[in-house]
């Protein structure tokens, strides 16, 4: 598609035409001076990010202490531009600041950059300038198909008081986590009637793919209606004539400017496809009495509309009945409550439990004091941000909403009341369940618990005796399992999909504590682990015997010199990370590593001194990244809290899905595809015999090499306190269970695509696809994304 000249905004005419006529000096002045502009919108209604301090000069920066700064800020130049001297601090590791959440970053450093600032090196014309200190406003829900590396924002062009076009900005790693175009960030056009992604442009070319392989266009964009009403009503208070506002959308506080621009550029064309100056002509001499109307006009004349569709910004008052649903957004999950309409009330009011589970979703924007709080919400299509008291509320609602906040509305007492409230209750009970088992399955950590305190003494005698038999120790988690165990007492008696695949997780998390309890006693232990993991019956060992009858001669061993370093490995891993705009996961090597490569934690680790050849770097991007990073990332973009921490039984789907993708890439020779084999017939002979026989066994007869096979060993018989009795751990069995039932399901036409929803069991399919707000995956594999293209 070509971009026609005409009516294309240049630099020059910018200034000439729009900028000198209608942006009268003294407005700009203030649009220039960043905090003068947030106070000033601010106290008229316009959400901005809170202040924590400022430095304007040496001896404040001299005397100004660091500690009284929370853990997370953005640092940036009252008169800054182009984004840069802005530095975003996320977290603290051993007492210093982390850049960007990874880079550790001292004091002084920050200081040096506080100094720049202050010398005018990152102001408009060099001039002297303030630094200061404001809140990390975190990336709404909506942004996270976009994948970016830092907080995108929306650039709204607006000129008397009309939204004439807008861009999406994504900032990436190119752009050091800013939304700045010239600096490498990625603009995406709007259309301005939907606030739906149109084109989207990186540089100086158009793109129609994301980096991470995401199709950028149609992607619909919350608060539209809102944002552009914000950005109106700024131009309206601040007496710009051309201006841009640049919002982003916070997941607590929604819709939140980040500055006022007087001198925008003209990217924004680019991304649009579109010419602007031809836009801003097109309403250069209306008559706009109101923000409300500016809106109006510019989706109608600018938009994708219908013919005959009309704003929703002009529409007639909502009509409510007596008793309503609010629906309060929190951490990744909508809360539906069902409220009493009060107009004979002042303010709006929640129950302490309402609060309570408003707290854990951080759907809090603000705690004022004791007995009020600032919360935001919807009702009947309309967004509120409010204070609201905590106090009594009379059943079944967890809500009054006061006359403070029913100002849109009318009301009609004769209105029947909406049939989701019947169903609300339940609803959010079932949340709540869905939060307490999340916390639990984070505290009952499996490899955390099993692992022997003194493994690591245990395991040097190991390796300088063959024939040593350890004994393990491990930690009491009595307390904690008793106070677990309270908490899962009561069965989830609700037949919906959520309230089954709930139940199932209580009845998982039930076995998981009596394994625990059964810590060290080999008996009661290899009881309990069957119980939760199964036991490696006759069928699955001729299986696995079969396998390993038939496999070919394996590869002989590269020379040293053809395999990569654990640093070399890392590389490559980081390369891929970026490659899926995994931008929050890190690389690093350990030491102290008893597997080449585990993930946990937002982070990949290699073992020191490892070896790896390309095929087996390969096989580990495909099982570790392409598997469990990327089903960790789809579960969190889930508003469930079980398809993030796993459904019952998910690590059996997980596992077995890891291994057909390792397989993928692995020739039929490799040795890495028969590890589920060996492993089930590793546990079925370690319930039979001792340590010390288990390892031989796993040497002399599976092909371990010494120090795998002590590994291995090590898997199989922990949990029990003298290892030299039979039994011990039957979670091995899983990857080849895994691997059967996956390459089963895909063999019956299975979508692949539907195991990469989250952390989730085969056999739970026709539950979660019957969830209501479920969400396609975020990610897929590169080879699943083309297959995808190809068809």
């Amino acid at each position: 598609m070509k971009l026609l000249h005409h009516g294309v905004l240049g630099l020059n005419a910018r200034s000439l035409l729009y900028i000198r006529p209608f942006n009268p000096k003294k407005a700009t002045a203030v649009a220039d001076d960043k905090l003068k502009t947030k106070m000033f919108l601010s106290a008229r209604g316009i959400p901005v990010a809170k202040l924590f301090g400022r430095i304007e000069n040496r001896d404040q920066l001299r005397s100004f202490d660091f500690s009284v700064l929370p853990d997370e800020f953005v640092l940036k130049p009252n008169y800054g531009f182009g984004g840069e001297g802005i530095m975003v601090i996320k977290g603290k590791k051993k007492g210093r600041f982390l850049k960007n959440g990874k880079t550790p970053i001292t004091e002084m450093e920050i200081r040096e950059n506080v100094e720049d600032i202050l010398d005018g090196k990152f102001s408009l014309g060099g001039r002297l300038d303030t630094a200061f200190f404001e809140q990390v406003l975190s990336p709404h829900d909506c942004f996270a198909r976009f994948r970016p590396v830092g907080l995108p924002d929306l650039r709204i062009i607006v000129f008397n008081l009309v939204p004439v076009m807008a861009m999406l900005r994504i900032p990436t790693a190119e752009s050091d986590g800013k939304a700045n175009l010239h600096l490498g960030g990625i603009g995406i056009g709007i259309d301005m009637a939907s606030g739906k992604t149109t084109h989207a442009a990186q540089g100086h070319r158009m793109i129609d793919r994301l980096p991470h392989g995401e199709d950028p266009i149609g992607i619909q964009i919350p608060y539209w209606e809102e944002i552009l009403l914000h950005c109106s009503k700024i131009q309206q208070l601040t007496n710009i004539g051309y201006l841009a506002a640049d919002i982003t959308i916070d997941q607590q506080m929604g819709p939140a400017l980040l500055e006022v621009n007087a001198r925008a550029g003209l990217n924004v064309q680019v991304a649009n496809l579109a010419p602007l100056r031809a836009r801003l002509e097109r309403v250069k001499g209306l008559k706009v009495t109101t923000p409300e109307k500016g809106v109006s006009i510019g989706m109608d004349l600018f938009g994708r509309k219908s013919k005959g569709a009309s704003s929703s910004v002009t529409s007639e008052k909502p009509i409510l009945g007596t008793h309503e649903m609010i629906t309060i957004t929190g951490d990744g999950t909508s809360i539906d409550v069902p409220c009493l309409i009060a107009p004979d009330r002042e303010r709006t009011v929640i129950t302490p439990g309402l609060y309570k589970e408003l707290q854990e979703q951080k759907a809090v924007t603000e705690v004022v004091d004791e007995e009020t709080v600032k919360i935001k919400f919807t009702l009947s299509g309309q967004k509120i941000q409010t204070r609201a008291e905590i106090g009594a509320v009379p059943n079944p609602d967890r809500a009054i909403i006061g006359k403070r906040d029913l100002g849109g509305f009318l009301i009609d007492p004769s209105r029947e009341k909406p049939a989701e409230r019947t169903r609300a209750a339940a609803k959010a009970d079932l949340r709540a369940v869905d939060n307490l088992y999340a916390q639990l399955d984070r505290e009952l950590l499996l490899l955390k618990a099993i692992k022997p305190v003194n493994l690591d003494e245990e395991r040097l005698r190991l390796i300088a005796d063959d024939s040593y038999s350890p004994l393990f120790v491990y930690q009491d988690l009595g307390e904690m399992l008793d106070e677990a165990e309270k908490k899962l007492e009561r069965p989830v008696s609700d037949d919906s999909p959520l309230g089954a695949l709930l139940e199932k997780k209580r009845s998982e998390l039930c076995s998981r504590i009596q394994l625990f309890r059964s810590l060290g006693d080999a008996a009661a232990f290899t009881q309990a682990s069957i119980a939760h993991f199964g036991a490696p019956d006759a069928s699955l060992i001729t299986d696995a015997q079969q396998i390993l009858d038939e496999r070919p001669a394996c590869e002989l061993p590269l020379p040293d010199s053809m395999l990569l370093t654990s640093s070399q490995a890392a590389e490559r891993f980081e390369e891929v990370l970026k490659g899926y705009s995994l931008h929050d996961w890190e690389v690093s090597v350990r030491s102290r590593l008893v597997a080449d490569c585990t993930v946990g934690g937002n982070h990949v680790y290699l073992r020191e001194g490892a070896k790896f050849s390309e095929m087996h770097l390969s096989s580990l991007v495909a099982h570790e990244i392409e598997t469990h990073v990327l089903t960790a990332e789809n579960g969190d973009h889930q508003p469930y809290q079980i398809l993030r921490r796993g459904t019952a039984g998910y690590i059996r789907t997980q596992e077995g899905l890891a291994v057909v993708n390792q397989n993928r890439v692995l020739t039929p020779y490799h040795e890495k595809r028969y590890g589920p084999a060996r492993s089930v017939l590793a546990v079925a002979y370690g319930l039979e015999h001792t340590f010390v026989e288990t390892r031989r066994y796993l040497e002399e007869e599976l092909g371990y090499t010494k120090e795998k096979a002590l590994t291995k060993a090590l898997d199989v018989k922990r949990g029990l306190r003298d290892p030299s009795e039979h039994g011990g751990m039957t979670k091995g069995i899983v990857y080849l269970q895994g691997q059967q039932m996956v390459e089963e399901y895909l063999g019956n036409g299975g979508d692949l695509k539907k195991l990469y929803l989250g952390k989730i069991s085969i056999e739970d399919l026709d539950l979660i696809d019957a969830l209501p707000d479920l969400r396609p995956p975020l990610l897929l594999p590169e080879w699943v994304r083309e297959a995808g293209n190809d068809a």
